[in-house]
């Protein structure tokens, strides 16, 4: 009886943590300061210091959404994503070139944001000042985009 109750344990304790391995929610960003009717709002969701920091603004690693800037507010929304750890990038594409358009020793020259409305010294935030949890079924977040 006792190894019957045993086994009963281990498989409980078992699909409870492969359970909380398999949960996931929704990531809701609401971006404030758009610059209205001007280009898109391109948003890039990483999950890793390494992606995050690699500079680039223009090639995501995990996921990225792309919103037209149709007023001060956009809201931008990542659904099903694993519970874990990330950090969000993004720019105001104002010239419609994909691209984080940059002048003189590399300063953005359009408006640009991270989680936590982080900022970098002398260069992007880093993935430890902007990093956040989701571990809630739902999770709102507003960056405040820098110009």
């Amino acid at each position: 009886m006792n190894r019957w109750l045993s086994l009963g344990l281990v498989l409980l304790v078992g699909a409870t943590a492969s359970a909380q391995e398999n949960k996931s929610g929704t990531i809701q960003v609401v971006i404030e300061g758009v610059l209205s009717g001007q280009g898109q709002v391109r948003v890039a969701l990483e999950k890793s210091a390494k992606d995050f920091d690699s500079g680039s603004f223009d090639t995501p690693k995990y996921l990225s959404r792309v919103e037209d800037a149709k007023g001060d507010k956009v809201r931008v929304t990542f659904p099903a994503v694993p519970y874990g750890t990330y950090a969000i990038k993004m720019f105001q594409d104002l010239d419609g070139d994909g691209k984080l358009k940059t002048g003189f020793m590399g300063a953005p020259e359009e408006p640009w944001g991270f989680s936590n409305d982080a900022t970098g010294f002398m260069g992007p935030a880093d993935f430890s000042d902007a990093k956040f949890e989701l571990d809630t079924p739902e999770l709102e977040l507003t960056i405040r985009l820098q110009k």
